[in-house]
């Protein structure tokens, strides 16, 4: 597809991929609306700055073991563009979003999507990042998914954020239960789970986390697998084929 469309102008090669994806995606609605996308499922419909043609198989992904459902409570730790917090506000219509996002970039694609959809009530964005403790951390924003407090990606830039634990952000807010949790933090899993310890003792949700990113030369799944035998928390670990891995934890491993 590539060769026959590289010459052509750009709104017409976005039309010939929306056609194209439609066919290869079945179950998903792609669309184009006043120079933004639509993606639409039986279930939910979103707008996006960017098409989602490749982001649909990450969110089947992680709701692999558990589904969302319409009163639940969601964190979204590593927002990056806030799609998934999107996608999982229209599932907990009735529930509440948590949005975690740290990176200034990245913050601005995320508001540019919640401003697509008209600000959903149900989403809260909070700008700072997780940690271990609540304090400050130095991070290297690099306006993509490859921002983190562990390693500097190329073109990315020192900073200094703000960060705050789960156990402090769930007291400081009086938050009354958390039903999921999905992660994507660029090697920040453990410390993020060390600050959760009370969390998920007391509300046992469900949490999917990106366990494929390398701290000290070796892959993070493994930290975390240990970090949940410790506190004796179902888990398993999933190797998909394209090199992506994904720790899911919670209740629903063991049904």
């Amino acid at each position: 597809m590539r060769g026959v469309i590289k010459f052509l102008p750009k709104f017409m090669t976005e039309r010939i991929k929306v056609f194209y994806y439609n066919s290869k995606q079945p179950g998903y609605k792609f669309s184009l609306k006043n120079n933004s996308y639509k993606t639409e499922t039986a279930s939910w419909s979103i707008f996006s700055s960017t098409p989602l043609y490749f982001i649909t198989k990450e969110i089947e992904r992680y709701e692999k073991y558990y589904k969302i459902g319409r009163d639940d409570t969601v964190i979204d730790a590593g927002a990056f563009n806030g799609i998934l917090s999107l996608v999982y506000a229209e599932k907990a219509k009735s529930g509440k979003v948590f949005s975690f996002e740290p990176d200034r970039k990245n913050l601005q694609g995320l508001d540019e999507n919640l401003n697509l959809n008209g600000n959903p009530k149900n989403i809260q964005l909070i700008k700072e990042g997780l940690w271990s403790y609540r304090g400050e951390i130095k991070f290297y924003e690099a306006g993509s998914v490859a921002s983190s407090s562990f390693y500097k990606a190329e073109d990315s830039q020192e900073n200094i954020i703000s960060v705050t634990s789960l156990d402090n952000f769930v007291e400081e807010n009086n938050i009354k239960k958390i039903d999921f949790i999905k992660m994507d933090v660029e090697g920040a899993e453990l410390n993020i789970l060390k600050g959760a310890r009370k969390m998920l003792s007391n509300f046992k949700p469900n949490l999917s986390i990106a366990t494929y990113h390398l701290v000290e030369g070796e892959l993070t799944y493994k930290s975390v697998e240990e970090f949940f035998k410790e506190m004796n928390y179902p888990f398993e670990t999933v190797f998909f084929n394209d090199g992506e891995i994904i720790t899911y934890a919670g209740p629903q491993i063991e049904n």
